[in-house]
């Protein structure tokens, strides 16, 4: 299995390409859906399914464009189908008085739950780890795990959006990621991969 990766848009967001032999999954299609397209088809495999992190507008800013072209499912925890139609709860509303667009999308997510899930042939363990959103999810595959905003590199997600929450959120880290594998490479929404051992000392967790 082979993860890569684009970082796009105004927030340098990651967005993953995960493959295996046959077919791949795409991960949180940020912005610039040309470029995404493009990736994809120097891939050339077929796509599977989109999965999706949470639903903050830096995370779904291509979304539309993506489907335009590839009528693929999309995956997503049910807490945050609303935030679609919502600029206000994917935070791109916060974002208006600089110009930039408020981010809706026609999409229609089917739901994820916690738990193992085999989608388009991708066996992957579901974790729901709320706190920086509160559908967050984070996607852990045999070798590496896909941990959105909720940790990052030194860092943590920030809390300040809609129905963010410190607490939950470093209960997330501390109760499910950190219960990880310690050397398994995570990737986050943002910045480089990590690992469970890198993060022991994150100073944001400690108050």
């Amino acid at each position: 299995m082979r993860i890569s990766s684009l970082t796009l848009g105004i927030a340098d967001t990651n967005t993953y390409f995960i493959e295996d032999e046959n077919n791949v999954l795409l991960v949180d299609p940020s912005s610039d859906g040309n470029k995404i397209i493009q990736k994809l088809n120097e891939i050339n495999k077929p796509l599977k399914a989109i999965i999706l992190t949470h639903a903050h507008f830096d995370h779904i800013g291509a979304l539309d464009e993506v489907l335009e072209k590839f009528d693929v499912p999309v995956y997503l925890h049910s807490e945050e189908f609303d935030f679609f139609q919502d600029p206000s709860k994917n935070g791109s509303a916060k974002f208006k008085q600089y110009g930039f667009k408020p981010v809706i999308s026609k999409a229609q997510p089917l739901s994820l739950d916690e738990g193992p899930n085999k989608i388009g042939g991708f066996e992957i363990d579901v974790l729901h780890t709320p706190g920086h959103s509160p559908g967050s999810l984070t996607y852990v595959f045999n070798d590496f795990a896909v941990v959105g905003d909720t940790l990052f590199n030194n860092g943590i997600g920030r809390t300040d959006l809609y129905r963010g929450d410190y607490e939950t959120l470093v209960d997330s880290i501390q109760d499910k990621i950190f219960e990880i594998d310690g050397d398994l490479p995570l990737y986050p929404g943002h910045g480089p991969s990590t690992t469970v051992n890198n993060e022991q000392m994150n100073p944001y967790l400690h108050g």
